[in-house]
């Protein structure tokens, strides 16, 4: 499938249609801030690698192209000016580099890109068109655009990808450039993908399961990145 036919497709299932060229055109950059940082203890505090040097991540830092985050023994989260909410497990990383597609279908150029690792969370407060040619990177694997999503590294080789409201296509590049879809992830449920790093890219993927999202996996999800109260900022009140 060509690079087009994806957006096109992808585009279409959010009843975006014929407007797939004026939603191209307005993509601009985008600013990534650390919008909350939890601690289990004050232990491998999460911290942020910047310009060589590593320094304790603290909340509002706005990323620049280049950084690292390591959550290490704390949970992260990371937000966009268009509604982005990213969350962060224990051990897992963020980087915000520049990648040679850029995670655009239609138009693959060099352009900062998220890439991630270990536990993650996405969600959006509301459906953002123009984050199906920005969409991030899993590491290990490919990227996934465009609706809420869990992922987690299972092993060396294999990855898992939970599709928790709408659909979740998971695709690559080819090494002439062309992208591809992987496997499109059905709403509710879970897709394991192993990956050998030595074979061609078309090749290099296979989906081994595709199946229901269990009922702990649902509790695990929504306990930990999903229960807003776990997240949110006290409120400190002031008595006059």
């Amino acid at each position: 499938m060509m690079r087009d036919s994806i957006a096109a497709t992808i585009f279409s299932g959010l009843g975006i249609g014929s407007n797939l060229g004026y939603f191209m055109g307005k993509l601009g950059t985008v600013r990534y801030w650390v919008s909350r940082v939890l601690r289990e203890d004050q232990r491998d505090l999460p911290i942020l690698l910047q310009q060589g040097e590593e320094v304790n991540l603290v909340e509002n830092t706005e990323l620049s192209v280049g950084d690292q985050i390591k959550t290490r023994n704390g949970w992260v989260e990371v937000r966009d000016d268009f509604g982005l909410v990213m969350r962060l497990g224990p051990n897992s990383e963020l980087s915000y580099v520049l990648d040679p597609q850029g995670g655009n279908i239609a138009h693959p150029s060099e352009q900062p890109s998220l890439i991630f690792f270990g536990e993650v969370y996405k969600f959006r407060y509301y459906v953002r068109p123009l984050e199906i040619v920005a969409c991030g990177k899993y590491r290990t694997s490919c990227w996934y655009c465009p609706s809420s999503m869990y992922a987690r590294n299972l092993d060396d080789n294999r990855d898992a990808f939970y599709a928790l409201a709408g659909s979740v296509p998971i695709w690559e590049w080819d090494e002439v450039g062309e992208s591809f879809v992987i496997v499109e992830v059905p709403e509710g449920h879970k897709a394991i993908l192993r990956h050998d790093s030595k074979k061609p890219m078309r090749k290099r993927y296979v989906v081994e399961e595709v199946y229901p999202i269990s009922p702990e996996d649902w509790a695990y999800i929504a306990s930990n990145f999903a229960n807003p109260g776990r997240w949110a900022k006290e409120v400190v009140v002031v008595d006059f």
